[in-house]
């Protein structure tokens, strides 16, 4: 057959193509009548719906009957009630343990509600494997103690056990015990110097603060020295400390003659420079003025705030009221917050450096360090930290790469050697 035997001509496939174009716009026309159709349907149910409410509103609602509540009748539960009675009623156990536990915390309200009595001992010297328990038997055993006589016995435990401990303690080392009676008292306190344990046990009335040492009072528990920072004792130099480089002779002296009249200034300043170098001494002419200046602050009348003449206008108002004084900070200069303290004696010193309390020379030490250092106290070994010993990492041949360690180590020069003037022979 020859070519033009099997293709079709022009016009067919034009008409071809217009029945496929024709089919494709009925099918499109038919999905759209369907959709349009279905959204009439969804309007008309939904206007029927509508319809019924609207006759509904038209008619009124009939009454309902009424109710008849029975004040007598206890009132129902709220729904948190109702919960939690529907959960005990699944878990009967839990409620068990919590009456458990109502028990046990009523039983300890009872014993915190127990008060001290007024006849009380003080047991010390306690093993420390003694209990409360331990504690009562043995003073019902070796006394005429009964135990209904025993009021109250407080052991208080230990919080922080030491190291060196291999058993735990049960107790501090010490307990109260308090009796109904006198007689029950006196009788207890009659045990003392008994073994327990083989501990001897010392007790004593729990008011007796007899044998307890005395704290030493200092000079600085004196009500004028409050505030004053501890350290050298008082005295009438006051070192001065944290002052501004730009701080002149002429600063301090006017900054500290607010506490007293000033005997010697001296400041220390740098020798190219002439600089302040931060710090100074200040010696007053009494210690009163000292501790003013150590302590921080001093106490100026009002009448020093005012101005003459409204000092000269109030001259009798002054006098016949009574002067009223206002703290006065003098612990801060040019902006920077002073370090004010009490400087060591200049006697003191010179007996330190020239005078019998002089102390031989230490090798290799300052002499003004020296009092830091005690010549009889043992020297301490300075022991290097040990470096932790930490293992190689095991390194696999196959992940290194070839030529690695060649491209690292260093290269030869390649240039010509300059002749030395010797002969060089190769065998």
């Amino acid at each position: 057959m020859s070519n033009s035997a099997q293709l079709p001509s022009q016009e067919e496939a034009y008409q071809v193509i217009k029945k496929a174009r024709r089919d494709n716009k009925e099918k499109r026309d038919k999905e759209r009548s369907k959709s349009e159709k279905k959204e009439e349907a969804v309007e008309e149910v939904e206007e029927v719906k509508d319809e019924p409410q609207s006759a509904k509103k038209r008619k009124r609602d009939p009454l309902p009957e009424e109710i008849e509540i029975n004040v007598n009748l206890p009132e129902p539960a709220s729904k948190k009630a109702a919960r939690k009675a529907k959960k005990a009623k699944t878990a009967p156990a839990s409620t068990e343990t919590t009456e458990a536990n109502t028990e046990t915390t009523g039983e300890q309200q009872e014993g915190k509600e127990e008060k001290r009595s007024q006849f009380g001992v003080w047991i010390g010297n306690l093993p420390w494997s003694a209990t409360k328990d331990t504690l009562r038997t043995f003073l019902v055993e070796n006394s005429e103690i009964k135990t209904e006589e025993i009021t109250r016995v407080h052991m208080p435990p230990p919080k922080k056990i030491p190291s060196h401990f291999t058993t735990k303690p049960l107790n501090k080392g010490f307990a109260y015990v308090d009796f109904s009676t006198e007689l029950a008292m006196y009788s207890a306190i009659a045990l003392t110097e008994t073994k327990m344990d083989g501990r001897a046990l010392l007790i004593k009335n729990s008011k007796s603060f007899e044998g307890r040492p005395d704290k030493p009072k200092t000079e600085w528990e004196d009500d004028k020295l409050k505030g004053v920072k501890e350290g050298k004792p008082p005295n009438k130099r006051v070192f001065v400390g944290n002052l501004s480089f730009d701080v002149t002779r002429e600063d301090l002296q006017a900054h500290f003659e607010q506490c007293g009249e000033i005997a010697q200034l001296h400041v220390a300043t740098f020798e190219d420079t002439g600089k302040c170098k931060g710090y100074a001494w200040v010696t007053f002419e009494d210690i009163e003025s000292a501790t003013s200046a150590a302590r921080g602050y001093v106490f100026k009348d009002e009448s020093e705030f005012k101005g003459k003449k409204d000092a000269d206008s109030e001259d009798e108002e002054n006098a016949q009221k009574k002067s009223k004084k206002r703290k006065w900070w003098v612990n801060k200069l040019m902006g920077r917050e002073l370090r004010c303290e009490f400087a060591e004696d200049a006697t003191t010193r010179y007996q330190k450096r020239y005078g019998k309390e002089k102390k031989e020379p230490i090798e290799g030490v300052h002499p003004d360090r020296a009092d830091n250092f005690d010549g009889d106290a043992p020297r301490q070994q300075f022991q290097r930290p040990k470096k932790q010993f930490k293992p190689r990492p095991k390194v696999d041949p196959r992940e290194i790469r070839s030529g690695a360690a060649h491209m690292n180590a260093q290269r030869a020069s390649q240039a010509i050697v300059a002749s030395e003037g010797k002969k060089i022979s190769f065998d």
